[in-house]
């Protein structure tokens, strides 16, 4: 009886990124603009310019709210 070790070739695993065709965005990723990053650009608009335009309705947003809908932000 003989007995033969031989070593498994290496698994290879290929990393594409978003850039290369037929890969996707990694899970939780966001590909546009969040939610957050809206809201954070009205209060930095807010707070530099003293008006900014509503997320709700794209009307005039001031610091005691929006002039067309009424929506504030607190």
């Amino acid at each position: 009886m003989t007995a033969l070790a031989a070593e498994a070739a290496p698994t290879t695993f290929t990393v594409r990124g978003p850039e290369e065709p037929g890969a996707t965005g990694r899970l939780f990723e966001p590909s546009e603009v969040t939610l957050e990053d809206s809201i954070l650009g009205v209060w930095e608009a807010l707070a530099t310019d003293r008006r900014a335009e509503c997320p709700v309705c794209h009307g005039e947003l001031l610091a005691s709210g929006c002039e067309t809908c009424g929506s504030q932000l607190s």
